[in-house]
């Protein structure tokens, strides 16, 4: 009994522990998947919005599966960061995503993209469904991002 009250004991301060302990997958914030997820190819992303740095969905792109408060300050891990766009060697390669977008492809069959001019979700729009080949309102001058339904 005395060995049983011991093992229970040592069990449920390994599991306390382990609740204190997060690593960032588990802890991981909608900005953190956007920060680190949204540059995987088409064939392996689920996020269904991507935003494109030249008009006809041209040039490097941005994919973004979660609202974006501010397009220059996304929790990656460690800190902040801005979004940038990914880096394939095309025109945008490495530029920020803020104040620098063109065009959008929205492929979500329930939820409309927003683009906002302002951070904080707030200024001019676009509600982007299915694609949108030159942005109007928010036309290299992009701050935000929302889901709506």
């Amino acid at each position: 009994m005395r060995h049983l009250k011991k093992s229970v004991m040592a069990i449920a301060m390994a599991a306390a522990m382990g609740a204190g302990m997060t690593t960032p997958a588990s802890a991981a914030s909608g900005d953190y998947n956007n920060y680190w997820f949204g540059c995987n190819y088409e064939s392996s992303n689920t996020f269904k919005f991507r935003i494109f740095y030249n008009s006809n969905l041209a040039g490097d792109y941005r994919n973004i599966g979660y609202a974006v408060y501010d397009f220059d300050s996304v929790q990656d891990g460690t800190g902040y960061s801005p979004l940038t766009y990914c880096g394939f060697r095309s025109s945008g390669s490495g530029q920020r995503v803020k104040n620098n977008a063109a065009s959008a492809r929205n492929s979500h069959a329930t939820y409309t993209g927003v683009l906002y001019y302002n951070s904080g979700y707030k200024g001019a729009a676009d509600y982007i469904w299915g694609t949108v080949n030159q942005l109007e309102a928010t036309y290299n001058e992009n701050a935000s991002f929302n889901w709506q339904s």
